[in-house]
């Protein structure tokens, strides 16, 4: 799905269309590359903006900005022109949201998207405004339908969720803590090793053999040997030793300082 480096697309093969997807990617999953598929085949330009890059490491953000960026380059490669955003804690009314999408795309030096890719109508609440309403002209193709201006000629395409079931991020990464191998059914397969390895393990649940630790784990793996309770960690210099997060500890990871 990469483009190789250097490719330039024939001249009579461009669309004159720029992209815009944001979302969290907590973490990549197959509704993500459909999304993303839609926009590298309709726009000359994707843009893909990562939300609450502030936050890493902790319940509900467990990747960070960059961890997130290389699932997506593992599987398309540098298509995609990424950039981080953080909350900013913006309402629905205020347009704020939308207007920081905005400027930082243009400080980054991007072009003005004029298409915007979302998996429902509810996601698309923030955007409607400045691309396309859902009153709008539109037309279906599949489980895309795609709305647009007259006034601007701008599009908001809605590529619904509802027509290829997935599990939504939350419950994936659910899975994915307890340990679950299930979750690997919702996650393109080239990811599935990258997940295992940085995935941060605190977040997960202890891994319970009968008696040899597991090998070839990050560190920071948890483990319980049969029925003893004591749980076992992975330190830095290789040894499993017991845990002891005092409350420094447990206020980091809360913090998601690493």
């Amino acid at each position: 799905m990469s483009k190789p480096r250097g490719f330039e697309a024939h001249p009579d093969a461009r669309s004159g269309r720029v992209g815009l997807i944001v979302a969290d990617l907590q973490v990549v999953h197959w509704g993500h590359v459909r999304l993303l598929m839609e926009m590298a085949g309709s726009c000359d330009t994707g843009i893909l903006a990562i939300g609450s890059t502030q936050l890493h490491g902790v319940e509900g953000h467990p990747f960070s900005f960059d961890e997130r960026k290389e699932m997506v380059q593992a599987i398309f490669g540098t298509q995609f022109k990424i950039l981080p955003l953080q909350d900013i804690d913006a309402s629905l009314e205020t347009g704020d949201w939308l207007k920081y999408v905005l400027s930082r795309i243009a400080s980054a030096s991007l072009p003005a998207p004029t298409d915007y890719f979302t998996g429902s109508p509810i996601d698309a609440r923030f955007y409607t405004e400045h691309f396309a309403g859902l009153d709008d002209p539109s037309v279906s193709n599949g489980p895309v339908r795609s709305f647009t201006s007259a006034a601007t000629g701008r599009r908001l395409h809605i590529v619904d969720r509802a027509s290829a079931p997935n599990l939504s991020g939350r419950e994936i990464r659910h899975l994915i803590e307890a340990r679950d191998p299930e979750w690997r059914h919702y996650v393109p397969a080239r990811l599935w090793n990258y997940i295992e390895r940085h995935y941060p393990p605190h977040l997960r649940t202890a891994i319970k053999t009968a008696g040899e630790p597991p090998a070839d784990v990050p560190v920071g793996t948890r483990w319980i040997a049969g029925s003893d309770p004591t749980v076992m960690v992975l330190r830095d210099d290789g040894k499993w030793r017991p845990l002891r997060e005092n409350a420094g500890e447990k206020a980091a990871r809360r913090m998601g300082v690493s």
